[in-house]
């Protein structure tokens, strides 16, 4: 992995500019006219500054002798097991959450529960008034009974018709008018009982019940209140099972997979750690923070977990592996890839290409020939020239 984004790197480049010739003043020429305006006490100065003019180029030239060693700060490079085991903190989640909302509109007349209540699946959690629709009710079964007794006469008389046709003593019309009158009030039966099916679904809908096992953490309406179609009643949590959400990051969730155990250790209970399993690897990072939703299955542990309480969950790696780890700040780009400045026993810098694997807080995981217990500079570090000597100092970096 060569991504300095995914481990965390500040970007830093190299400041290699030469260095500002100095410009050159002959002051002005002998003889001429602006010499012979020249005071003797401004022609001394011109003249000392003349003399000197030679020993500031040597200190502004580089080449022409020696410049201060710059100050830089160095730390060592370290061992580090890499996926032992990766800690992250997340909150408590219930499995399933609803608001449990009514299908028909109505006032409520019955409010059966309480925040804090347990409820079981298909208990009754409240009722609306049924007096308009148990009316409605009335009335078309009277109709259904009026229907039928009609229907019973048309059925009568459509049989004689039968019989006086077969005996060729009324014409086809006289038939079909008997028919279609028992055709018609058969479909008016069969519509007044789809009516009465129709008002009794609203009856068992006017009563709210619990679709899972749960707690009841709000209630959203007051008995004596209109509640339209669709407006819930109570908010519900089931505490079978809960999930622990977690946000792992990029560099990391290359670790994580469905099924895998996880511990997990609730603040609230720290000596008692739960066991899980990874049940969801949501697989869209949070543009953001670029991290990837990630949830631990846990049991409820006889009540005592709760939803909103907050955890520290360990995912154990499969295969941990040692590798030479630098703080973040030893990077710097030269354009074509990564490099650390390595300071020499003589104090003099020596330039090493690297890549970068896994971030580990401050420090990011080195491939390459650096080797641990070796100083690298991680302050000053885009100024310095391989070759060069320095006035190092050392730097501490908080453990990974």
């Amino acid at each position: 992995m060569n991504d300095p984004a995914a481990a965390g790197v500040v970007l830093k480049i190299r400041e290699d500019q030469p260095a500002a010739q100095p410009s050159s003043w002959d002051g002005p020429r002998r003889g001429s006219a602006s010499a012979k305006r020249i005071p003797a006490i401004e022609r001394f100065a011109v003249a000392l500054a003349v003399a000197a003019s030679p020993v500031l180029l040597l200190a502004q030239n580089p080449r022409g002798g020696a410049r201060p060693a710059p100050p830089v700060e160095f730390t060592q490079a370290e061992s580090y097991s890499i996926g032992a085991s990766l800690e992250l903190p997340g909150s408590v989640e219930a499995l399933r959450r609803a608001e449990v909302a009514t299908q028909v509109e109505g006032l409520v007349v019955k409010l059966l529960v309480r925040e804090g209540d347990r409820v079981k699946r298909e208990q009754r959690l409240a009722e609306l008034d049924t007096a308009s629709l148990d009316a409605r009710k009335k009335t078309l079964q009277a109709d259904v009974v009026e229907a039928e007794t009609r229907l019973r006469s048309a059925e009568s008389r459509h049989r004689r018709a039968e019989s006086l046709f077969a005996d060729r003593l009324i014409s086809d019309e006289e038939l079909d008018i008997a028919r279609y009158e028992q055709e018609a009030l058969e479909a008016r039966r069969v519509s007044l009982r789809a009516s009465i099916g129709e008002l009794e679904l609203q009856l068992r809908q006017s009563v709210i019940f619990a679709p899972f096992d749960g707690a009841v953490t709000a209630k959203l309406t007051e008995v004596g209140q209109w509640v339209q179609e669709g407006a819930a009643v109570v908010t519900l949590l089931s505490l079978e099972e809960l999930e622990v959400a977690i946000e792992v990051p990029e560099v990391h969730i290359g670790r994580v997979r469905l099924g895998q155990s996880a511990s997990v250790k609730l603040d609230a209970y720290p000596t008692q750690p739960l066991a899980g399993k990874v049940s969801v690897i949501v697989p869209e990072a949070d543009p953001a923070a670029r991290t990837f939703p990630v949830k631990i299955r846990v049991p409820s542990g006889t009540g005592r977990v709760r939803t909103g309480m907050t955890a520290t969950v360990t995912l154990a790696a499969a295969s941990p592996r040692q590798a030479t780890i630098v703080p973040k700040d030893a990077l710097v780009s030269d354009g074509n890839g990564w490099i650390v400045f390595v300071l020499e026993p003589d104090e003099t810098v020596r330039q090493l290409g690297v890549v970068i694997g896994e971030g580990v807080g401050q420090w990011v995981e080195i491939q390459g020939e650096l080797r641990t217990g070796e100083r690298v500079i991680t302050r000053g570090n885009e100024r310095v020239r391989p070759g060069q000597t320095v006035r190092p100092a050392p730097r501490e970096y908080p453990a990974p």
